[in-house]
């Protein structure tokens, strides 16, 4: 490798390696072989990634279709809980279940538009991908995407206006102003979010013969320190944007298909409150659990992981001698292992194979704790999901009301699909990633030797 090897007499420990953006790393991921970088010390630089197998993903299509199915059954639970009737009873009047009368028939096509919006649209797209020529797409998925908000919009204000003739406009104002609110804060004036909870370009090619998602951004090993910092800042940027689409989506339908129900319940109407707020929140963290895994499957997880061995970590080094031998920090420098550095008066060592990262810098940091480890993410999304099951476990034990034993199995058995993914992932990404650390902690041994 040109220009990577120099004198080890002419440079002492800790002096940093400055490699130009021309200089090869190590190949791009994911087919990133295991190779050596010399440091002016001999010290290993370039980060070891070990191949992550294909896990399936369930396209955009498949998964909104199981989100409309759940939601509009945690929509009719709600509506049981709120509007049961007692038919069994000799001396009832009651022929059903339920009392349909007191339903708004309005109140149940503004849910369900809200709920089908987005499944509409991810057929509608996978229809307009199959019949458009390639050069009219992305014109032609933008039209649609038009279209299809004029037809929401429409339906919408039809059935608002119907409900405000029927009910109190405080409670219209109830349904619509929170979710209003909340999406031009976090969205702005963007239409995207509000049919499409993926963060990829409007039009985005799949691998059609191996049916396995390709999860955008894609990682790209350098040892350009500026390249990765950049690359750093992009995936930073969209890891927040996946997690507000996935609590909007999870938040909105929570509150559609529970809260909903709720305004407009009338006055008379007796029902047992604190059940009905248990409804709301098992079913708000099982969507949450659901998105979450959806938007940060195994593959993309192994990005932000592999960017985070890039970047590195640098510690404060407490206690300042101005006898240790340190250099200025340098943004074009990539720091090997150990190295020291002054930055705003401060000293700082590298941690890592090799150090991009910026000394002090709240958000480099963040980044680096949360991705070094990766099975981190999926093991708190695991635990919350195996919590939930857990605590509708145990209550459901403890009902002996019919409607609450129906509710409760049913809202059960959609969080199983999910518990089912994460575990899967967490599994794999645990027996990955316990074999990269072994390689990582023999590189690191082989560092300290050197010095």
């Amino acid at each position: 490798m040109p220009g990577a090897r120099r004198n080890p007499s002419r440079n002492g420990p800790g002096r940093p390696l400055n490699v130009s953006s021309s200089t090869p790393s190590c190949p791009p991921c994911p087919q990133t072989e295991d190779k050596k970088l010399d440091s002016p010390n001999g010290r290993l630089l370039a980060p070891k990634h070990v191949p992550i197998p294909a896990v399936p993903v369930d396209d955009q299509l498949m998964f909104e279709a199981l989100s409309l199915g759940i939601s509009i059954l945690a929509a009719c639970l709600q509506l049981l809980n709120l509007y049961r009737a007692v038919w069994w009873l000799p001396q009832s009047y009651n022929e059903y279940s339920m009392n349909f009368y007191l339903i708004d028939p309005y109140l149940l096509v503004f849910i369900l538009t809200m709920v089908a919006r987005r499944f509409v649209y991810a057929l509608l797209r996978r229809f307009v991908d199959a019949v458009s020529p390639a050069r009219w797409l992305p014109t032609t998925q933008r039209t649609m995407r038009i279209i299809l908000l004029i037809f929401v919009v429409i339906i919408l204000l039809w059935c608002l206006y119907y409900m405000s003739e029927r009910h109190n406009s405080m409670k219209v104002f109830y349904l619509c102003y929170p979710s209003i609110s909340v999406y031009f804060l976090m969205f702005g004036v963007s239409i995207g979010p509000f049919f499409d909870i993926s963060t990829a370009p409007l039009y985005v090619k799949e691998d059609r013969k191996t049916k396995f998602l390709l999860d955008k951004p894609l990682h790209n090993c350098s040892l350009n320190a500026p390249a990765i910092r950049a690359e750093v800042s992009s995936l930073r940027s969209d890891f927040n944007r996946r997690l507000k689409r996935a609590l909007f989506a999870s938040s909105g339908s929570a509150y559609v298909c529970g809260i909903a129900p709720v305004i407009f319940v009338p006055q008379h109407l007796h029902f047992n409150f604190t059940w009905v707020v248990q409804h709301i929140v098992l079913f708000w963290l099982g969507r949450v659990s659901a998105h979450f895994a959806q938007a940060y499957p195994v593959r993309y997880c192994d990005v932000l992981h592999r960017a985070a061995l890039h970047l590195g970590k640098w510690s404060k080094v407490e206690g300042k001698n101005v006898h240790i031998p340190s250099q200025l920090w340098s943004d074009s420098v990539l720091w090997p292992h150990g190295s020291l550095v002054k930055y705003n008066k401060e000293l700082y060592r590298s941690e890592g194979l090799c150090t991009a990262a910026e000394p002090g810098n709240s958000s480099h940091y963040r980044f680096y704790a949360l991705f070094n480890n990766p099975t981190m993410l999926i093991c708190s999304l695991l635990s919350l999901q195996l919590v939930l099951v857990a605590v509708q476990l145990l209550i459901l034990l403890r009902t002996v009301e019919w409607y609450q034993v129906l509710s409760m199995t049913l809202l059960l058995v959609t969080n199983y699909y999910t518990l089912f993914k994460l575990a899967r992932d967490y599994l794999i990404c645990w027996k990955v990633y316990r074999a990269e650390r072994i390689v990582q902690e023999r590189a690191q041994a082989a560092i300290n030797l050197t010095q």
